[in-house]
């Protein structure tokens, strides 16, 4: 393989390559291509996008990590070490969401149970010096993990403890497993081992679950096995690169000069870029209009209620979809009324009476599926991400239309909604779901190519399928969306601390469970 050269617009050198872990985690919130240049510190883009701080940090586990220094490191009482985290600019969200988890890791691992390990101050480091520079022009490789480090007095013992904020959110790939295996099992600046072993500690749960638990040459064996062509992938990045837009385009120092971040200067409508740069979607200007602190939990990823999250109607809309999904994913043919009657997907709890309503949903579908319109397969995308980069706001705009299909000679947007009732909502579609305004300004700009397109939106209700039509063309409509974007955007761009707005919505809140000002009278007064 030959050496692997970075994009026009970046500079420097290969001597070093520098990994951690979690660049191994999976595939589908990462970017290869800037893995690769992340992996080479030595490069630098010539146009850089300058950082502006928040007020609040945004490093949402920092805090776990900090606790954890004081308590164990310095004797901080867990009390006084929580208190001082108060002290820092971190929203309350987070300061509750840190006591849960502090308190549920030193009770699974109290000095009864650990007893014999001290904690590590700072980290193992993995290292190999080379005397030439092998094919990538790399005379230096050094890796590191990120977790809670400690050791046998001894030395003889080390383990590794990574947090995760839910254990069955956050599986470990078996490349992260070996090679976090390697660095325990040879990193410095300590004697070898004879013995590594790796934890993971879930924070919502307060649980412990092993992931390897052997001897050095065990773990050295497990990175031949599993890490080492995973790391070599992961270092080269493919041929040609692959670029993968995302919410990481937010801090990744590469993004002025990537070739896939797609550039829509004004789509927001805002021209301020002294603020800090950001990822916005419709799902937070949605949220935001509701409680900027329901907003921050979310985007920061705090663990959700799934009483709330996966509540009957949410799972029923949610499993309409999973099923539809999957009946366009390269379909040739239109959704037909014959629906079986056990359509609903795995891993969906489903009450007899929703079952029964989601059948009709489905049947209903039928009249309006947009395969009718679409010629082959590869002119229907479902649910595809969709990544814009306004300048003129410093913000990644983040979308996933249910659908985008081909129509003649456009394409046209569609955004899918399940509802039980009859009845239409009183507010106007594009103030009550603002994903369909920013798919009418996308589609004005015809930035899905294929000249100016539509937006719709499909209501599937017992009584039958609504489908509504919003035509960018129309200066009233797109005026509109562009007011509805512009607003709802400059609100959430101007917020710095994503305060609580307490009330009725609390008791719907997916992260109430963090926030000490919710509402717990459920608005009744």
């Amino acid at each position: 393989m030959t050496q692997w050269h970075p994009p026009a617009g970046v500079s420097g050198d290969s001597d070093l390559i520098k990994v951690s872990v979690g660049m191994l985690g999976p595939a589908r919130y990462r970017c290869p291509a800037r893995d690769a240049l992340s992996a080479r510190p030595r490069y630098r883009a010539d146009t850089r996008v300058p950082r502006k701080p928040e007020v609040l940090k945004n490093f949402t586990n920092g805090p776990f990590m900090d606790v954890l220094d004081l308590v164990e490191h310095q004797g901080v009482a867990v009390d006084d070490a929580l208190a001082q985290i108060g002290r820092n600019p971190v929203h309350d969200l987070v300061r509750q969401w840190t006591a849960h988890a502090v308190r549920g890791y030193l009770e699974v691992y109290s000095p009864e149970v650990v007893d014999g390990l001290t904690p590590m101050r700072g980290k193992w480091v993995y290292e190999n010096v080379l005397a030439q520079p092998d094919r990538r022009g790399a005379r230096q490789y050094r890796i590191t993990v990120w977790g809670r480090c400690y050791r046998t007095p001894d030395g003889k013992l080390r383990e590794v403890r990574l947090p995760a904020n839910r254990l069955e959110g956050r599986a470990r790939t078996d490349a992260e497993i070996a090679v976090a295996a390697l660095v325990l099992a040879s990193g410095g600046p300590d004697v070898p081992p004879q013995h590594v072993r790796l934890r993971q500690f879930g924070m919502l749960e307060g649980e412990s679950v092993t992931l390897f638990d052997g001897s050095r040459q065990a773990a050295l064996d497990l990175y031949d096995m599993s890490g080492r062509a995973a790391l070599a992938q992961l270092v080269d990045a493919g041929e040609p690169a692959e670029y993968r837009p995302g919410a990481a385009c937010v801090d990744c120092p590469f993004s002025a000069v990537c070739p896939e971040l797609r550039r829509t200067p004004g789509l927001l409508g805002v021209r301020n870029r002294r603020r800090p740069r950001r990822s916005w979607s419709a799902t937070s200007a949605r949220n935001h209009a509701v409680c900027p602190a329901r907003d921050y939990g979310r985007r920061q990823r705090l663990p959700v209620d799934q009483g709330v999250e996966r509540g009957p109607a949410a799972e029923r809309g949610r499993a309409v979809h999973r099923y539809l999904e999957r009946q366009h994913d390269g379909a040739t043919r239109p959704c037909e009324t014959q629906v079986p009657e056990d359509w609903v997907p795995a891993g969906f709890g489903l009450t007899p009476e929703d079952r029964a309503l989601g059948l009709v949903l489905l049947r209903n579908h039928a009249a309006v599926c947009p395969v009718h319109h679409t010629r082959t397969p590869d002119t229907l995308r479902v649910e595809p991400d969709l990544v814009y980069e306004d300048p003129d706001a410093d913000t990644v705009v983040l979308a996933r239309p249910d659908l985008l299909y081909h129509d003649g000679e456009t394409w046209v947007w569609r955004e899918l909604k399940t509802s039980a009732s009859g009845r239409r909502g009183a507010r106007p579609w594009l103030e009550q779901y603002p994903q369909l305004a920013l798919a009418t300004i996308l589609a004005a700009r015809s930035e899905f190519g294929l000249g100016i397109g539509r937006v719709e939106l499909e209501i599937l209700r017992p009584a039958g399928a609504d489908l509504y039509t919003l035509d960018p063309k129309t200066p009233e409509v797109r005026l509109r969306a562009e007011t509805v974007v512009r607003e709802s955007f400059g609100r959430w761009q101007e917020d710095d601390r994503f305060l609580p707005a307490p009330g009725r919505h609390c008791s719907d809140c997916e992260v109430a469970r963090w926030c000490s000002a919710r509402d717990v009278t459920g608005g009744v007064e």
